[in-house]
């Protein structure tokens, strides 16, 4: 599953917090197992694995995979485990439904879709008797979804391929097979059907005896009536391309589904949601400002939806190339207007939709088309329903929906109201935040457009709210606004986060309530990013609830560290040490180290989790005891780095968001690395390569020719000017280098990317990857107005996030979903970026041995070893 899309699953109704969620088992179960077999299952994989003692598989093979309809799943794996226990052949399916809608949900992987029963013949001429007979004894179910990867057997609902039966690795994590001589090759898991070379004879056998009408229909094609040019996207539901239809050069958008797969939350497939659209399309033809539809068929096992294409942008697209973000742009006036010139047709378009009795279900950003003269287009009607239906939608857009929204129609209205204040300013929040934060948003309207745009959004969510009571009962929530408090400073900010802090430890392991890495990722419950540590360095910073968090160490941290596998600063077990050294587990920590020492073997040289964030750990160990064996130790990581280096591999992250750019996952983060191991030594080597590898990561960069503002430029095409991933983290590498070397390095590009200070908005909060990352700024600034100024606009911007709760602050993690204490995404991050600025210390969010000395100790000293490298 797509990284950001697990948030979903981490939502637990009626809570402030992200947690998993129960979900009902429905589990399948198949019935007198014999004692020749073993079963497996372990907790973290969907499947159930049924192994024959005695039998040992070969590494590779022709496997058979059966597909089912959901409905029809339990009965298919009576009679497909019955056979495979007769025989004695090894097998596994899904655990449980869960798991079989997510295997076979919209956003699954396509090549792994529909596979439900997994069966590993022994040799060639099993496999082709198995084929026979597990067509057989399915014949009478319904076809369940087509398995893009493999081949179907007799127009059944049985398919095969060739591939591994083990599992089997190369250097770079890829699944690989033996080829003939014994080389590990790729084990291609595509979405089309393919062979290795050295079975293509035998794959021509099997062509040979299968019938399985996977040809398409002889004639004419309706899709040969097209010129397909591009595939906007591919999903498992099918994929969207753009066409020109041949006869008169009509520039269109075909749409396609396939049956039985790309399935939502209620288990319905891609083509019942297809025929929702066509027949709301159908009813609003007549309706100016809703897509066209052209034509509607089936080719081969799929069906296409035709519709006209529409040059111009989606709103999320509009609003990221033409929002004025930059506090120097003059634009937002002009950005005021086309808002208004938008919402008011959506309005009146809304109003026609009904009228026609079908109300849109999902109305959000990626559904509204705008022309280059801003007209506006809504596309994707699949959840569409009659406009006074009480049905519960099947998909909804987190931002735009409202569990007290009970009537389609109302459904329209609400997301309307929230997309007047998005198009304002494209902050999201969920439902269980929008009380909060809403005040905090329409404070920063009125701040930043004046009043006159501020009435007119606010009349128009009133007017959006009496639509709402055409439907149903609604009470909204009263639109006020609250003045900024008097205390609203570093000092006051920083002590009612740590406050907010200390009122929300949890019980339990994890000490603070966090991001979904904590369920997610290895050791995410404890570690100093997501987890217990990095909140704990935090308190600890501020001399806090040091009982509660010496009680947290004592009762989980020491037991769980000897577990963690990974040695990670952020991610794993370095990270956690900074905190013990300084709570004075001094023995506990040399001795982790030196079993860290023992068993490093990383290729991983990335400040999150690699080499560079152990190295510098190491470091500031080493400045605080001036042990030559921890200097030693910086060298040695140094050289296996170096080694890295040398064979010119890709740097290599280990989460969803992670950009291989920057401080974080990037060439800076080493170089940080390499800055304060020229301070430990003078060595002018290494300085020089802290210096080229930030020149490398300048490379990613792109000026903006309007503001001159530097942000990074990655392999999605995107600007990020934040810690994670952006120019401020490569600034922060810059600024080290100068500081450790008393140069004045990258002025020019350190100063493009200090203007971000002026940034309006982001999308989140968090330290890493949001609003947290540019109170960075203000420390790499000298003291004055211009530092006023700075900070000023950063503390403006945190304030979008900042919910006053009780007298103290909590903070919302990643997307404003929940809230969140930890490092990354939460508070605990936003008050350490807040003592930096206080501490004139840019560096004070990293987990480093007495970090509150760090700076004083790795600044440069030696005035002649300046003055050569200036020369």
């Amino acid at each position: 599953m797509e990284g950001n899309m697990l948030y979903h699953q981490y939502l637990k109704p009626k809570s402030e917090y992200f947690g998993k969620q129960k979900m009902k088992a429905n589990t399948y179960e198949v019935n007198e197992i014999p004692d020749t077999y073993a079963v497996i299952s372990e907790s973290n994989s969907v499947w159930k694995h049924y192994h024959v003692k005695g039998v040992s598989l070969p590494e590779q093979g022709w496997k058979i995979h059966v597909t089912s309809l959901l409905e029809d799943s339990q009965s298919v794996l009576d009679k497909v485990a019955q056979l495979c226990i007769d025989n004695k052949i090894e097998f596994k399916h899904l655990k449980d439904r869960h798991s079989f809608i997510k295997v076979n949900s919209k956003i699954a992987n396509r090549a792994s879709s529909g596979k439900f029963i997994t069966i590993y013949p022994i040799n060639n001429e099993v496999f082709v008797e198995l084929l026979e007979m597990i067509s057989s004894i399915t014949q009478d179910f319904k076809k369940g979804p087509y398995i893009l990867s493999d081949k179907r057997w007799k127009n059944s609902n049985v398919f095969y391929r060739y591939g591994g039966f083990r599992l089997i690795f190369n250097e770079h994590g890829d699944h690989c097979i033996r080829d003939e001589e014994g080389n590990l090759i790729k084990d291609e898991r595509t979405p089309f059907y393919q062979v290795p070379y050295f079975v293509k004879d035998f794959d021509d056998y099997l062509n040979t005896i299968n019938n399985s009408c996977d040809l398409e229909a002889k004639g004419e094609s309706n899709l040969e009536q097209y010129e397909i040019e591009t595939a906007l996207s591919y999903s498992n539901a099918g994929g969207v391309y753009v066409a020109t239809r041949k006869k008169d050069n009509l520039k269109v958008i075909i749409k396609e589904a396939r049956p039985n797969a790309g399935l939502d939350g209620v288990a319905k497939d891609a083509l019942a949601r297809q025929k929702i659209e066509y027949d709301a399309l159908k009813k609003l033809k007549d309706v100016p400002g809703v897509v066209n539809l052209v034509e509607y068929f089936q080719e081969w096992e799929h069906y296409f939806l035709v519709e006209e294409f529409i040059e111009g942008r989606d709103l999320r697209q509009w609003l990221a190339q033409d929002f004025p973000f930059f506090r120097d742009s003059d634009s937002i006036s002009d950005h005021a207007k086309n808002v208004k010139k938008i919402l008011l047709q959506l309005f009146t378009l809304i109003d026609k939709m009904h009228n026609n009795g079908v109300a849109m279900g999902d109305l959000q950003p990626a559904n509204i088309m705008v022309t280059e003269d801003l007209t506006v287009k809504i596309i994707d009607f699949e959840t569409a329903m009659p406009v006074n239906s009480e049905d519960k939608p099947n998909m909804a857009t987190i931002g735009f929906v409202s569990q007290k929204m009970k009537i389609s129609g109302a459904r329209d209205w609400f997301g309307l109201k929230r997309l007047v204040r998005y198009l304002a300013l494209p902050v999201l929040s969920s439902e269980d935040l929008d009380g909060y934060l809403q005040y905090n948003h329409l404070n920063w309207i009125k701040e930043n457009y004046g009043d006159l745009f501020y009435d007119f959004i606010v009349d128009l969510q009133e007017k959006c709210d009496k639509r709402i009571k055409d439907y149903q009962k609604y009470i909204p929530k009263e639109t006020r606004l609250s003045d900024q408090t008097s205390d609203f400073n570093l000092s006051s900010i920083i002590n009612k986060l740590i406050k907010g802090l200390e009122k929300n430890l949890t019980d339990d392991e994890r000490l603070i309530n966090g991001d979904i890495r904590q369920f997610e990722m290895s050791g995410g419950k404890f570690n100093f990013l997501t987890g217990g540590s990095g909140a704990a360095f935090t308190l600890t910073k501020k001399k806090s609830s040091t009982a509660g968090v010496d009680k947290w160490i004592q009762s989980f941290l020491l037991d769980h560290l000897s577990k963690m596998e990974d040695n990670g600063l952020f991610t794993g077990k370095t990270g956690i040490l900074a905190l013990l050294y300084d709570k004075g587990y001094k023995e506990v920590v040399l001795n982790e180290l030196k079993i860290l020492k023992d068993n490093i073997n990383d290729t991983n040289i990335t400040l999150r989790s690699g080499l560079s964030g152990i190295g510098l750990f190491v470091i500031s160990l080493y400045l605080e005891t001036k042990s030559i064996e921890h200097l030693q130790f910086a060298k040695e990581l140094e050289e296996l780095i170096d080694l890295h280096r040398v064979k010119d591999e890709p740097l290599r992250a280990n989460d969803w968001m992670a950009v291989g750019i920057g401080v974080i996952d990037g060439l800076s983060g080493v170089s940080l690395f390499y800055s304060a191991l020229y301070s430990a030594t003078n060595n002018k080597e290494y300085l020089e390569k802290a210096e080229l590898l930030i020149k490398k990561d300048l490379e990613t960069t792109k000026k903006d020719d309007v503001t001159g503002v530097l942000q990074t430029l990655d392999n999605r095409n995107r600007l990020l000017p934040y810690l994670s991933g952006g120019s401020i983290g490569i600034a922060i590498s810059i600024w080290f280098l100068n500081h450790v070397s008393g140069q004045d390095l990258y002025r020019e590009e350190l100063d493009a990317i200090l203007k971000l200070s002026k940034m309006r908005c982001t999308i989140s909060g968090s330290l890493f990857d949001g609003a947290g990352s540019f109170l960075l700024i203000p420390s790499m600034v000298h003291c004055g107005q211009e530092r006023d100024e700075i900070l000023s606009n950063v503390l403006n911007l945190l304030n979008i996030f900042l919910i006053e709760k009780n007298g103290y602050y909590v903070y919302p993690g990643q997307f404003s979903y929940r809230l969140a204490d930890d490092v990354y995404t939460g508070s605990s991050g936003i008050i350490l970026a807040l003592m930096g600025v206080v501490k004139d210390n840019p560096l004070y969010w990293l987990p480093l041995v007495n970090s509150d000395e760090f700076l004083a100790r790795t600044k440069v000293k030696d005035l002649s070893v300046t003055s050569e490298l200036i020369k």
